[in-house]
């Protein structure tokens, strides 16, 4: 099922696929929902898989001035009621999409059956994270967006040759594409503007799964790695051979510890 729902001066496209336990995909900056086709296709054999375009990306409308993850949490949660998720969900989320995961789990805990951040911070944006998101909103806002992205996606892979490389850099793209300028600036807002969640973390009582990338050049393995060891119920998965985009880069490893976690 395909559709777009529209809340509060949000327009957000929905697929829901499968039956069974309900889990939620979240996609990346510059990304869509059809990123997680693959995961699509094994979950929903034994979960309702609901995936979304976040606001700016893929046939979702552009959020509106003031964007915030924790407003869009309860978006986000008016959404899940419209399609009759009533039970606790599996939440996976990756980068952009681990953060609508953080603050959808911090404003409705109770709703949570376990969490994964996929290449994800827990913790707010730091000086040096907001001054280069900052120089992207700039780029975009003097109509540099082709450049910005020739620099951006190729650094999202880990160093080592893959064969699929260049079909991930198209498919990237192509998913870049359907962002408009507006729309990424005020992502990049609300990036800039996330909270530290490493408390709430620390106080939930739901299952965490946290995966890392080793060469990930958008956010340092090593902060993430100590992040997750603060939170005693979290586990981390090191990802050797990837960048930012472990579920593409390890897919069978990513895939396997996925289906391991969630059942």
């Amino acid at each position: 099922m395909e559709q777009i729902i529209e809340i509060n001066n949000y327009k957000i496209f929905v697929k829901v696929e499968g039956e069974g336990p309900s889990l939620i995909l979240l996609h990346s900056y510059w990304g869509n929902q059809w990123l997680f086709d693959n995961l699509a296709k094994e979950f929903s054999k034994n979960h309702k898989v609901i995936r979304i375009d976040l606001p700016g990306h893929g046939n979702s409308g552009n959020p509106p001035d003031g964007y915030r993850f924790d407003d869009f949490a309860r978006v986000l949660d008016t959404l899940l009621i419209q399609l009759g998720i009533s039970q606790k969900s599996a939440v996976i989320g990756h980068s952009m999409g681990g953060y609508v995961a953080l603050a959808y789990a911090a404003c409705f805990p109770e709703k949570i059956e376990s969490l994964v951040l996929m290449h994800a911070p827990v913790k707010e944006a730091d000086i040096q994270s907001i001054k280069l998101r900052n120089r992207e909103a700039s780029l975009l806002q003097r109509g540099k967006k082709d450049l910005l992205l020739q620099v951006t996606i190729p650094s999202n892979f880990a160093p080592e040759d893959h064969p699929h490389r260049e079909k991930w850099i198209v498919m990237l793209n192509q998913s870049a594409n359907q962002v408009t300028a507006d729309g990424a600036i005020r992502a990049i807002e609300a990036m800039n503007h996330r909270k530290n969640y490493l408390e709430v973390l620390q106080n939930s009582d739901y299952r965490i799964l946290i995966i890392v990338g080793k060469y990930d050049k958008v956010y340092a393995a090593v902060g993430q790695i100590e992040d997750g060891g603060k939170i005693a119920h979290a586990e981390v998965l090191l990802l050797n051979h990837s960048g930012h985009l472990g579920f593409l880069e390890e897919e069978e490893l990513v895939t396997n510890r996925l289906i391991e976690f969630l059942n």
